[in-house]
């Protein structure tokens, strides 16, 4: 099981890399199959066309986990496509994904205080239902991370805090209008979002389930909880090719929390 890669956007900045490095570990497998490989991008575009496309037209069981916000090419990321870039090129991204809509995972993620939009929101689950997506995953800033505090870089962008007594009531907002578009609202390595609407479920961004469903003879996956990331994060166990300091992130976004984040 293969992650490309949740420690950087590998598929939008390194394309070509990202598709040697797959086929590397492919043709190294030999006496074993790889059961699946699920990429992380806010780009939609490295999938419709060059080495990527014809990636995934020799994949057995492909997912993808694709950021939209709505904040892209502005100030918070400023290397990111905006909505009007990615909501017309779904169809072709779910054509691409073996025509499947559930493949896309969808992440409005993170939630920021004052900042992330509901009628943006509103707007993205209408065209994620639109091509069959099933799933949103959400979570709020997060303050501590490999680069150690990560306040006076919030504190720089002007991102503010939460306020307790605001989540619950944004969070409902989001689970109103997923929900009625057929979209499951999941939270991100945060079980204290459950409380917040019963509509709220765990996320799990290396989808047991879905890779299972996607496998082409429903091949239960092996092992269980990946217990080398954080505690509350229930992804399956897969081997993620991303590198923190070879492959940087052209993103830019003002609350990155990888290594990977700055200048390529």
């Amino acid at each position: 099981m293969l992650s490309a890669s949740r420690r950087t956007d590998l598929p939008g900045f390194h394309a070509s890399e990202c598709a040697a490095r797959i086929r590397g570990r492919i043709s190294r497998l030999r006496t074993r199959h790889l059961h699946g490989v699920v990429f992380w991008t806010r780009h939609v575009d490295p999938f419709l066309r060059g080495p990527l496309a014809d990636l995934l037209a020799e994949l057995d069981n492909p997912v993808i986990n694709l950021t939209v916000t709505g904040l892209g090419r502005t100030a918070l990321e400023p290397g990111s496509p905006s909505m009007d870039e990615v909501l017309p090129l779904l169809t072709d991204l779910a054509r691409a994904f073996e025509g499947d809509g559930w493949r896309i995972r969808w992440r409005f993620d993170p939630v920021l205080e004052g900042l992330s939009s509901i009628e943006d929101f509103d707007r993205i689950a209408a065209a994620m239902a639109g091509i069959g997506v099933e799933t949103c995953t959400f979570s709020f800033p997060a303050y501590r991370s490999l680069k150690g505090d990560l306040t006076p870089q919030f504190e720089a962008a002007g991102i503010p805090r939460w306020r307790e007594a605001d989540k619950g009531p944004f969070v409902r907002h989001m689970a109103e209008i997923a929900s009625g578009t057929g979209i499951r609202l999941l939270s991100c390595c945060q079980p204290e979002n459950l409380a917040l609407d019963p509509r709220v479920e765990a996320a799990s961004c290396i989808p047991r389930e879905v890779l299972e469903r996607g496998h082409p003879d429903n091949t239960p996956l092996p092992g269980g909880r990946d217990r080398s990331q954080r505690t509350h994060c229930n992804c399956a166990v897969s081997e993620d090719i991303g590198d923190y300091e070879k492959d940087r992130c052209g993103g830019g976004c003002a609350y990155c929390y990888s290594k990977a984040g700055g200048p390529l």
